[in-house]
């Protein structure tokens, strides 16, 4: 009989080069999330495999190793410390865009109740659920383009059990409802020759219209910025997440072009600026 460890280390095998270490931690994921086990048993316990086993986890390996990222494969991320559906063609939450929740809880601790919290392209709605189950007692609105994204979003607002979020199918320059309290945006913002060059797993799998908007990056920064006013409350704030690239100076350039409103930037811990703040 097979057992885990043998059989985990078989697959590892197959690799040649970098790629190996990266690969294992992805098979960790791939075999924790299959057998519900934790990382702590993953390492204590050895589990015999059986024939369905072998052919199942056979089957996830072969995908890894086409580099199809192991969110989609096991079809759920972790964001924020809560687990989020995200099958093929919705797009993966990045650890980075965590920053786009810590902006917004520090501006919520410091606000009234019942404001209106608007996210445009919300994907699996990761970020506007984050912010909506530590601050419950707001309006949320959460809107994208993509109908899956928007199916994937109410299932996961669902599974936290959160009903104060709406999910809507809807594409954000068509939008005309009411203003925004706090109106977050982490738009595509990769230029269209930018896409060639991404690595394959992001550019074989992420859906693209959630990566540019096949243009020079900066459509969706022309459109809130200008906009500003229009979609938000007075005392209100934007936070839109940028690319650190030279997108960002055009996003400055755009916001001293398109209105007077003050700009603040918060680094990543990278110390790169990764989230703009217009008020």
């Amino acid at each position: 009989m097979t057992l885990l460890k043998e059989y985990l280390k078989s697959q590892i095998l197959k690799l040649e080069g970098t790629q190996v270490q990266e690969i294992q931690a992805k098979s960790n994921i791939l075999v924790q999330h299959y057998f519900k086990i934790s990382k702590a048993d993953l390492h204590i316990k050895d589990i015999p495999l059986s024939a369905k086993d072998i052919i199942n986890l056979d089957s996830m390996f072969a995908q890894l190793f086409q580099n199809k990222p192991v969110q989609y494969i096991i079809g759920e991320t972790y964001f924020y410390n809560d687990k989020f559906l995200t099958p093929p063609g919705v797009f993966i939450p990045r650890p980075e865009s965590e920053l786009l929740v810590d902006c917004a809880v520090e501006f919520l601790s410091k606000s009234k109740d019942n404001l209106k919290i608007i996210d445009f392209c919300t994907g699996s709605g990761c970020i506007l659920l984050s912010i909506a189950k530590k601050f419950p007692n707001h309006e949320y609105i959460g809107l994208d383009k993509s109908e899956l994204a928007i199916k994937t979003a109410e299932k996961n607002r669902k599974s936290l059990g959160l009903k104060n979020v709406q999910f809507f199918n809807q594409d954000i320059f068509e939008y005309n409802q009411s203003k925004a309290d706090l109106l977050l945006c982490n738009p595509p913002y990769l230029a269209k020759h930018e896409i060639d060059s991404l690595e394959q797993s992001v550019r074989d799998y992420d859906p693209l219209s959630a990566l540019t908007d096949f243009k020079n990056g900066t459509s969706f920064y022309k459109y809130l910025i200008s906009n500003f006013n229009k979609l938000v409350k007075k005392n209100g704030i934007m936070l839109l997440e940028i690319p650190f690239s030279a997108v960002t100076d055009d996003i400055i350039s755009i916001n001293k072009n398109f209105n007077a409103n003050k700009s603040l930037f918060y680094k990543d811990l990278e110390g790169k600026n990764r989230v703009i703040k217009i008020y």
